[in-house]
């Protein structure tokens, strides 16, 4: 089968941005020493976050999308386009959530999602030269890094 060449650039960017969130799903700590990770203290992570535009691409490879509101609510959008998308596959869905910084500075989110369980995280944001990261832990070489995509 032939494909239109008119499809070509969208073909590329899509092909782009999944072989961008494959690679980063399998990145570890240990992987971004060479990107001068800084992990963000609780006042740096509070003034970056408070009312950013935030997406990531989640392990199950839907692309989720929010804005961190001042109030510590949000409203996350999924394409539900990846393979954890039982029941809504293909079909974009919004959910409730709330977030904080705690104590030690980490960024915490719950999300009220329909049909499936609720989710729950904290992540220590690290900076690098290529953007931010999550990562649980920031003294274990091998825990694994979720880019985060964060724009204000």
């Amino acid at each position: 089968m032939r494909l239109p060449t008119e499809w070509m650039p969208a073909l590329l960017v899509s092909l782009g941005v999944a072989a961008t969130a494959a690679n980063a799903q399998d990145m570890v700590l240990r992987d971004l020493e060479s990107k001068s990770p800084k992990k963000l203290s609780k006042q740096e992570a509070t003034e970056l976050l408070t009312g950013a535009k935030m997406s990531r691409v989640s392990g199950r490879g839907n692309v989720h999308y929010w804005s961190n509101d001042a109030d510590g609510s949000f409203v996350v959008s999924s394409d539900n386009r990846g393979a954890g998308a039982v029941g809504a596959a293909g079909r974009p869905s919004t959910a409730p959530g709330k977030w904080h910084i705690s104590d030690d500075g980490r960024y915490c989110v719950l999300i009220d999602w329909k049909g499936v369980p609720t989710e729950e995280w904290c992540r220590f944001i690290l900076q690098t030269t290529d953007g931010y990261y999550g990562v649980r832990s920031d003294t274990v070489g091998t825990e694994r890094v979720y880019k985060l995509e964060i724009k204000k």
